[in-house]
Formats: structure tokens, C-alpha cells, sequence
């Protein structure tokens, strides 16, 4: 069976509802005219009975020919309608199928790989609302795909420089350049530690992303789990001539929270913080409790971040100053994992910064 379109179905149905409105209208005048000039008629007769007749023989087959008139007129005017009705739906019709069909042939574009393909937004309806899903769904397939495209390189080239450290270094020592000194064993122990530390980063932002990162939720002290972070990184902080100071606001209620999870983000935010503050500058954590929330605060007194750069802070491999290395500038991970780690314990994590004032990261927990 033909594929019937949706421009024909449309005016079969125009068709169809202006065939038996105007058929039934017909019907029901022509019914109401037989029966009132059939009145009409008797009454007439009558009288022509009354006068003797004259009025009788004056009646007769013109009687006739005015109903047969009548009926063809209405059944022709009947005609018309229906013909006018086809026209206004096929005209309707294709302006309602031929957006849709234009949305087909995209749909089928962008499944072929075309994620650059759009439709034109020409009414305000609901195929105009629909037309301009389509294209805020193409914008979002479009940027997905970069994105993803991107992170493929960048896992590419995180993973190329210390493998290549660790070939080099390993054929080195198969070929009697270099000895397996406890320096040189130190040396790919280090370039072996930052790859796991990748691979474990990018594994956890996999899970946090498919919703499966498990989660040991339980009632956390801050402020405790502050000062233990807090006096882990003090020597890193002080290796650097950087000052590192807690304060903590006293009675800030437990949050439901994974314990492990919340010194995962606030050692990323110190890491980051103390990696990007020049020597003889400061790092504050602070805990405090407010309008039943818990803030944990990590303020810099580095040089900010450029106000172009904050939409990115949070993207996964991003770095503000180009110029850094992945030993100096880490993998740009940690920030995409506070993030993901954050929205997954139901918190959410907000940056503030300004050119040579420093940067400020707050993690808010509800209570």
C-alpha cells in the first residue's frame, strides 16, 4: 500500500468534513423548502378553490420548476463550497507538511554526521516552537561532539608525555645508556604515579557522568574534615613559602556527605589553589554555617583569574595560562572533578575572582 502524506491526509479531511457539511445543509434546506412551499402551495389552492377556481388553474408545473431551481442552485452553490474547502486545505496543508518535511530531511542529515545542519524559523506556532527545538538540539549535539572530540585529544596528549618519558627512559636502560639507579627507578615510579592518577581522575569523572559513582553518604563534620586536609597540605603549602591558615566557625552542623568525597574536592581546591599562588602569598580555608547551609571557602591571594577564562574554570582539561606544563599545571582535571563530585553529593561549587586579587572557590552543602 502507497505511503498516503501528510499534505493529502490534511485535504482528504478538508475534503470530507466540506463534502458532509455541505451535504447535510443541503439536505436540511431542501427538506425545509419542500415543506414550506408545499404550504404554501395548498394555501394558495385553497384560495383558488374559494375564488372559483381561477387562482387553481394559474398553479401548476411553474410550482415545480421554482423547487427544481432551488435545489440545483443549492446543490451548485454546495458544489462550489466543497471545491473552495479542497483548495483552502491542500493550500493549508502544504504549509503545515512542507516544515515538517523540511525537519525529515535535517533529522536525516544530522544522523548522517551533518551536525551543522539547521532549519529556518518562519512562524511563532508550535511547528515554529518545534523547528527551534530542533535547532537548539542540533546547537547541543553540535557542542557535545567537540567537546567530546577535545577530550579525546587532550586524554591523547596527557597520556603521550609521560608514556614517552617512561619509553625513553626504559629503552635507555635496555640499551646500557643508563643504569637502573634508585634516581632513575624514583624517576619512573613518579611518571607511573601520574598516570594512575590520571586513569583514577578520568574514571571518576566517567562514573559521575553516567550517574554510577558510588557515593557513602553519612553525616560530616566540616570543620574536622578542614583541619585534617588543612594540615596534610600545610608542609606542600609551606615548601613553597606560602602561608596556610583554617578558620573555622564553631557549631557548624554536620552535612550528609561522602567523607571520602568531600577531601577529594577540598584537596583539589588547595591543590589548585597553592599551585597557582607565587611564593610569599596566602591560602584561607573557611567553614561557615549559614541560612541552613555549610560553605567551605578556598581563597587565594594569587592573580585571579581573567574574566574570559571563568566560564571555563570547571571544563575537564582546561588551563588559564597556556604556558603551563602538566607538571606545573596539572592535568586541568581537578576542577571538572569538584564539580561532578559536588552536583553528585547534591552541593554545588561557585568561583569568584578578579585580575590580581586572587580567586575564590566556595562549596556549599545543605544541612
Amino acid at each position: 500500500m502507497p505511503r498516503m502524506g501528510l499534505a493529502v491526509k490534511l485535504t482528504l479531511a478538508f475534503a470530507a468534513v466540506a463534502v458532509a457539511a455541505v451535504a447535510l445543509t443541503a439536505f436540511l434546506i431542501s427538506r425545509a423548502t419542500d415543506s414550506a412551499f408545499g404550504v404554501y402551495v395548498t394555501h394558495i389552492r385553497g384560495m383558488g378553490t374559494m375564488m372559483g377556481g381561477m387562482m387553481h388553474e394559474m398553479m401548476g408545473a411553474p410550482e415545480g420548476e421554482f423547487l427544481t431551481t432551488v435545489n440545483q442552485s443549492l446543490w451548485l452553490a454546495g458544489g462550489i463550497a466543497v471545491l473552495a474547502a479542497v483548495g483552502l486545505g491542500l493550500l493549508l496543508a502544504r504549509q503545515m507538511a512542507m516544515p515538517l518535511r523540511g525537519l525529515t530531511v535535517a533529522a536525516r542529515r544530522i544522523a548522517g554526521g551533518a551536525l551543522d545542519e539547521r532549519v529556518p524559523v518562519a512562524t511563532r506556532d508550535e511547528i515554529g516552537e518545534l523547528a527551534a527545538s530542533f535547532n537548539a538540539m542540533a546547537e547541543a549535539l553540535a557542542r557535545n561532539e567537540t567537546l567530546r572530540r577535545n577530550m579525546i585529544a587532550d586524554i591523547a596528549h596527557e597520556l603521550r608525555t609521560p608514556l614517552s618519558v617512561l619509553q625513553g627512559k626504559i629503552e635507555a636502560i635496555q640499551d646500557g645508556v643508563a643504569q637502573p639507579t634508585p634516581r632513575e627507578v624514583a624517576s619512573l615510579h613518579e611518571e607511573v604515579m601520574l598516570l594512575a592518577r590520571l586513569v583514577a581522575d578520568l574514571r571518576t569523572l566517567s562514573l559521575a557522568d553516567a550517574g554510577q559513582l558510588e557515593l557513602r553518604r553519612e553525616p560530616v563534620d566540616m570543620t574536622a574534615v578542614a583541619q585534617r586536609v588543612v594540615q596534610a597540605m600545610r608542609a606542600h603549602a609551606e615548601g613553597k613559602g606560602l602561608a596556610l591558615a583554617l578558620d573555622a566557625q564553631s557549631g557548624a552542623p554536620p552535612v550528609l556527605a561522602d567523607p571520602d568525597r568531600v577531601v577529594q574536592v577540598l584537596g583539589n581546591l588547595l591543590s589548585n589553589a597553592i599551585r597557582h599562588t607565587p611564593s610569599g602569598g596566602r591560602v584561607d580555608v573557611r567553614v561557615s554555617a549559614r541560612d541552613g547551609q555549610v560553605r567551605l571557602t578556598v581563597a587565594d591571594s594569587g592573580p585571579g583569574i581573567p574574566p574570559e577564562d571563568m566560564p571555563h574554570m570547571f571544563e575537564r582539561f582546561y588551563r588559564a595560562d597556556r604556558s603551563r606544563t602538566r607538571a606545573s599545571g596539572g592535568s586541568g582535571l581537578g576542577l571538572a572533578i569538584v564539580r561532578q563530585l559536588m552536583e553528585a553529593m547534591g552541593g554545588r561549587v561557585e568561583v569568584e575572582s578578579q585580575p590580581g586579587r586572587g580567586a575564590t572557590f566556595t562549596c556549599t552543602f545543605s544541612v
